[in-house]
């Protein structure tokens, strides 16, 4: 039986194998759940200390918490929204597959959506703990901003590691798609797609 660590490493390095060996795997879900329960728990973790260095959230929130006290709410339902993103999505994935001829299973979906999603979540989560390092040491939250506003190297950079992290978590998502609901390439491309949305949706309007 493959283990968890090596389903995590199979995501990045082969994604379509490693999916279709998941998808026979007795504890695809658990294994699947671990996923998103390792990237919800280093998340919220990450989001304490942005709480404890006295971080304003950079983007208006959609629900009515105070800019100041965000990130301390954002401790008690970063981990469920997470989780709950990964359920609603992995449900309609299925849903879409089940229109599309899709064969597959939800838990077999739902498995491979575990990986899919928190492996590239581990990019934004790294710049954020860096970012939230480097408050706790002392420099100014209006510091970064400025840097990161101006056009040059670290606007550039701030936009393309939260690129890299959305169309990988896609592709990932469009081959979970098509592995688990044996769909062709470009209904799965869609379905795909589409879920992708759903899920960042989802994560935008609560996570900062």
């Amino acid at each position: 039986m493959t283990s968890f660590w090596r389903y995590l490493g199979g995501t990045i390095i082969k994604p379509r194998s490693t999916f279709r060996t998941l998808q026979d795997d007795p504890k695809q879900i658990s294994k699947g759940f671990k996923a998103i329960l390792l990237i919800s728990v280093l998340y919220t973790i990450t989001v304490a200390l942005l709480a404890a260095g006295g971080a304003l959230i950079m983007a208006p929130a959609f629900i009515n918490l105070s800019p100041e006290n965000y990130y301390f709410w954002e401790i008690f339902f970063a981990m469920p929204v997470t989780i709950l993103g990964w359920i609603l999505a992995a449900g309609f994935a299925r849903i879409l597959s089940k229109g599309a001829k899709g064969s597959g299973t939800y838990e077999g979906t739902l498995a491979a959506f575990g990986f899919a999603v928190a492996v590239p979540m581990f990019v934004t989560w790294i710049m954020e703990t860096v970012f939230a390092i480097v408050l706790l040491l002392g420099t100014k939250q209006e510091e970064f901003m400025a840097l990161s506003a101006q056009p040059g190297f670290w606007q550039y950079f701030v936009f393309a590691y939260q690129a890299v992290a959305v169309l990988w978590m896609l592709v990932l998502v469009m081959i979970g798609v098509g592995v688990s609901q044996k769909l062709r390439w470009w209904k799965a491309a869609i379905i795909g797609l589409l879920t992708t949305i759903l899920f960042m949706v989802i994560m935008i309007i609560f996570i900062r």
